[in-house]
């Protein structure tokens, strides 16, 4: 058929051009060998003086294909231009030869969409592609992620009748991979009558890449099984694939192909190594690694980064200098793991000395070379010189100003880090985590939870690294409703919930006094560790179930997960809480002799305050005495604490003054002590202790309680007449003491702690924290609903008295924390049984 001229052949753009030349040398035969632009312009030359004459075209066919081989923006520019001098004489025939040959030199070269465009001109001229044609174009459809255009190709296949050439199917599994579509791959894939290793390879590869690695692996055995030999690549991808899984055992099966192959190639030896260190098979990755001969700076960086991420800073520091000693010159991978290393491992020096290579060697325009200096002077405490490096940045991404944030929080500086979040010109996931996570730490919980609201509202979805930090300060403020909006919110937007959310959710229902719902996250939670155990048992601790406590101590201990130091202070805390000497006794007992866990003196101070808290408090003293090291003021503080509740003032006595020995200027220990003498009338005695404070500077730390009402926190402070609805506190206060005086409520004097008549103590009895913070509960909320109080120090007897009757007067059920414990409060009943 005669040809008609066909449409302008496309012009390459610059937009679609690659960053690199792809060609695809060749050296068989004479007229390959000299492949070069000086061949290409002689021979076109050739073709344009001598023309078409007598139908010679060979020529301009060899031409076309010498271009399409070298495949540049230069080198396609003459095979358009000599194709078009054919195309010109209108008695040629149209060449599917030639534009097959277009077709591959602008797919290698990049060109997708010049090379689609020349295909559709080529289908609208009536001329039909054959099996060489869409291998090409596909390709070209491949390297520009063009996968719309991509299945019209492939149903063209389909039509034409060429869905069975195994070229075709190779070249559409990878296009399919390589645009993310696996599972359209995997339809070619199954059909395929015939598969070579390129088809499997293909497969296998692009699950690794996608994060699908179980397949990937399941696809290598049935491949060996079904008698395809993998080559390198199969097995690079494979045991990446087992380095993503973290699985040894799958790798060392993978290995046993490797004979077949031998360890001479390189990039099989580098993905070897990763994989044992992935698989935490540090020394056979390091032996590995000594048996190779030619090491290049690839292997270093990979065995480098590879030490940092596991933080093995000393050794990623020793490979460094081995490195050096090779005669290699870092780049700047390297020095990315050699600053990491070194801001890990605080080693200022070493840090410093890699800032003054960067510099030497001109790297530091590299931001992330920058903001890996910025990350190691903050965690060498150098927050000034880290400042410095970020200063001088000529272009400061969000992660540049995340980096020196994190640095400031990092080293304690939360109000610079403040600062420096608000002049973000932009701000990312990041960032927010960084600052409510730093809010949290600081105990600014409600602003934490403040910023979270902002964070919502900036349109910034949060992760399980915001929803922790969340948790954790609804935990804090024990703040119920708070706390179930979170947890719904955590469900309604998908949150992935991993361990540590999920523990974290447990210990926040616990700290709210919710512990049903903390325990149904809990018996959710699969494959629990340690932590997310003492989480449990903490919630049963605070709620003074001993028995329930121990309980699930067992429970984990016959699931075969050991106990750590952290979970015999939960349990040791239950006991006490509960009562329960004699099983406290035999936990602590169990610590050395069952578990090989040798009892640290937290522990010890669990043991004093259950002694302390059954009044035990001769025994508590003995085993102070016997302690293998040296008491603290926590444990000093737990006998002094319990000699205030059985009002031994001698004791007590004998105690503070061996805490002033450690501890001159802690105020806890003087109030607490003031406390008991005021308790036991000892006028005299309270004022000496008073003055003490005074002359030393001590303040005592007020008394107060909040309580959440609509989302909103209120704070009580005892005596404080500032709560704009005081009046009405004040009527219902009044209306208490009144009703529950008919029930046989006496106030406990005992409990103010001033030289004044009973009348005043009355009145300054009534105007504790809790009591007003109750009463303000009781007016604000409809009848039968829960009211939950927080109180930061511990309840005193008579708050505790007049509650338990408010309980049962109100029909009311009361949850109070103090910073002890939980007390749940249910008709004139206490949790704590009144062991508290």
């Amino acid at each position: 058929m005669a040809a008609t001229s066909f449409s302008p052949l496309p012009t390459l753009t610059t937009q679609s051009q690659p960053k690199h030349n792809t060609k695809h040398p060749s050296r068989t035969g004479s007229f390959r060998q000299r492949k070069n632009m000086k061949e290409v312009k002689q021979l076109h030359a050739q073709v344009t003086k001598k023309g078409l004459s007598n139908r010679r075209t060979s020529g301009i066919t060899k031409l076309i294909s010498l271009c399409a081989e070298i495949a540049t923006p230069e080198s396609l520019e003459y095979a358009k231009k000599a194709y078009e001098l054919f195309e010109g004489d209108a008695s040629n025939r149209v060449s599917l030869h030639m534009l097959n040959s277009l077709i591959r030199g602008y797919s290698a070269a990049g060109f997708c969409d010049e090379a689609i465009l020349l295909y559709a001109q080529m289908v609208e001229r009536g001329v039909n592609p054959d099996h060489y044609t869409f291998p090409f174009v596909l390709s070209g459809c491949t390297k520009g992620a063009a996968f719309l255009e991509g299945i019209q190709l492939h149903g063209s296949v389909v039509k034409l009748g060429l869905e069975g050439d195994l070229f075709i199917q190779n070249s559409l599994i990878h296009l399919y991979a390589e645009c993310g579509e696996i599972d359209f791959g995997k339809k070619v894939f199954d059909k395929m009558s015939e598969r070579n290793v390129v088809s499997w390879t293909s497969l296998i590869c692009s699950c690794t890449r996608r994060d699908r690695p179980e397949e990937a692996v399941s696809l290598f055995f049935e491949m060996v099984e079904a008698g395809i030999k993998p080559n390198s690549v199969t097995l690079v991808c494979a045991i990446s694939a087992c380095a993503k899984l973290r699985d040894l055992d799958l790798g060392k099966r993978i290995c046993a192909y490797i004979g077949q192959q031998g360890l001479n190639n390189t990039v099989l030896v580098n993905a070897l190594i990763h994989m044992y260190m992935k698989c935490g098979a540090t020394d056979r990755a390091k032996s590995l690694f000594d048996e190779c001969i030619d090491k290049n700076l690839v292997l270093y960086n990979m065995i480098l980064s590879n030490y940092v991420h596991q933080g093995m800073e000393r050794e990623a520091l020793a490979i460094l200098v081995e490195m050096l000693q090779q005669g290699l010159q870092p780049d700047r991978v390297t020095m990315l793991s050699a600053l990491s290393a070194s801001g890990q491992s605080g080693d200022f020096a070493f840090g410093r000395q890699c800032h003054c290579y960067v510099m030497r060697n001109g790297l530091e325009g590299w931001e992330s070379v920058s903001n890996a200096i910025i990350d190691m002077y903050a965690n060498c405490g150098k927050q000034d010189l880290a400042s410095r490096v970020f200063d001088r940045m000529s272009t400061k991404s969000v992660v540049s100003w995340n980096s020196l944030i994190i640095g400031f929080v990092r080293n304690g500086d939360v109000d610079s880090a403040w600062g420096l979040f608000n002049q973000m010109p932009e701000t990312d996931l990041v960032t927010w985590n960084t600052m409510i996570g730093a809010l949290v730490q600081e105990s600014l919980f409600e602003d934490a939870i403040e910023l979270f609201r902002v964070m919502q509202s900036e349109g910034i979805k949060a992760d399980e690294v915001t929803m922790l930090s969340v948790a954790s300060a609804c935990g804090y403020l024990g703040a119920l409703d708070l706390a179930k909006w979170t947890y719904s919110y955590i469900e309604k937007f998908g949150i992935p919930r991993d361990l540590k959310l999920d523990t974290a959710l447990v210990d926040m229902f616990a700290r709210c006094g919710d512990t049903k719902s903390a325990m149904l996250v809990f018996n959710k939670i699969q494959n629990r560790d340690v932590s997310a155990w003492t989480s449990a048992i903490g919630a049963m601790a605070m709620e003074g179930n001993g028995i329930r406590a121990l309980k699930i101590f067992n429970e984990m201990t016959n699931q075969g997960v050991k106990p750590d130091a952290v979970v015999f202070v939960a349990v040791l805390t239950a006991c006490s809480h509960g009562g329960l000497v004699e099983q406290g006794m035999q936990i602590f007992r169990s610590m050395k002799e069952s578990y090989g866990i040798t009892p640290q003196i937290i522990h010890y101070g669990c043991m004093v305050d259950l002694f302390g808290r059954a009044g035990l408090l001769s025994d508590a003293l003995d085993l102070i005495n016997g302690m293998p090291m040296e008491p603290n003021k926590v444990v000093w503080g737990a006998l002094l604490a319990a000699c205030r509740t059985q009002k031994d003032t001698q004791m007590a006595t004998y105690v503070a003054e061996r805490m002033n020995e450690l501890a001159q200027e802690r105020s806890g220990t003087h109030v607490l002590l003031s406390n008991i003498y005021a308790s036991a009338g000892k006028w005299t005695d309270v004022a000496r202790v008073r003055l003490q404070m005074k002359e030393k500077g001590l303040l005592k730390v007020p008394g107060s309680s909040s309580i959440e009402i609509d989302g909103v926190i209120h704070e009580f402070t005892s005596s404080d007449e500032s709560h704009p609805e005081m009046t009405h506190i004040s009527q219902m206060v009044r209306e208490m003491s009144c009703r529950i005086g008919d029930s046989g409520y006496v106030p406990d004097l005992t409990n103010v702690l001033l030289d004044v008549d009973d009348e005043e103590k009355e009145f300054l009895l009534s105007r504790h924290s809790e009591k007003l913070a109750t009463a303000f509960g009781l007016i604000s909320t409809s009848p039968g609903t829960p009211i939950r109080v927080v109180k930061n120090l511990r309840m005193c007897s008579d708050c505790h008295s007049v509650v338990k009757l408010v309980s049962k007067t109100y029909g009311r059920e009361i949850v109070v924390r103090d910073n002890n414990r939980f007390h749940f409060f249910r008709q004139g009943f206490c949790s704590c049984n009144d062991f508290w």
